[in-house]
């Protein structure tokens, strides 16, 4: 059974949209949850492994300064945002509104905390997304931006790894650091099949660079 809600704040926005700022903070318990999916429109995201059955959320935003135009829709834009979740199996939780011109004038900073024994799908369409000390059982994509992953070599098979238009490198628990095939003169790729553990991990950009230290 699947049940649809959506949530903002379970503790009080510590700031007011029109002062542009606010934060927001949630929890849900996400016990019978094998997949994580996490969809972010924009920001400096970081989601990091956690013990327990429940996932954790802050969501710090601010408006940059501009024109009084763009910063009244950037008010409206903080009046807006919240979190919507779809609980099951696969639990899907996506920062509202999605579409990333509405950020272009904001600034986000979110902090996730993931259970460590769920499976994590992570999908950013503009920004920096850290990923540390989850599942080894992920995937991550960013449109435009880039993607640093750090987690224990133990878990891994394998892993792929892949830039459309720019770079990829991975730093395997030994140190040694691997860089990815050129293709096409712009992107990169690498495949890293010599794991003991039982996850895949794979992350790609269409454009950016992407990082896998393995720990």
């Amino acid at each position: 059974m699947t049940s649809l809600a959506i949530a903002s704040a379970f503790s009080p926005a510590i700031a007011s949209a029109t002062e542009g700022t606010r934060h927001i903070t949630m929890q849900q318990d996400v016990t019978h949850a094998r997949l994580i999916r996490l969809n972010l429109p924009a920001g400096d995201v970081l989601v990091t492994g956690i013990s327990g059955n429940v996932i954790t959320t802050e969501v710090s935003a601010s408006c940059k300064d501009g024109p009084n135009e763009k910063r009244l829709a950037c008010y409206e834009l903080l009046a807006k945002l919240e979190w919507k979740q779809k609980i099951g199996n696969t639990s899907t939780f996506t920062l509202s509104p999605t579409g990333i011109n509405n950020y272009d004038h904001s600034t986000l900073k979110i902090k996730i905390g993931v259970p460590m024994d769920k499976k994590l799908e992570a999908n950013l369409s503009v920004g920096l997304l850290s990923i540390i000390d989850t599942s080894g059982c992920l995937t991550a994509d960013v449109n435009a931006g880039e993607i640093h992953i750090a987690v224990s070599e133990s878990q891994l098979a394998s892993a792929k790894i892949g830039a459309n238009v720019g770079d990829v490198e991975m730093t395997t628990a030994e140190g040694e650091r691997i860089a990815g095939k050129r293709s096409l003169l712009v992107g990169a790729s690498l495949n890293w099949k010599h794991g003991t553990g039982d996850c895949h991990t794979e992350a790609g950009v269409v454009a950016g660079k992407v990082s896998l230290v393995l720990k």
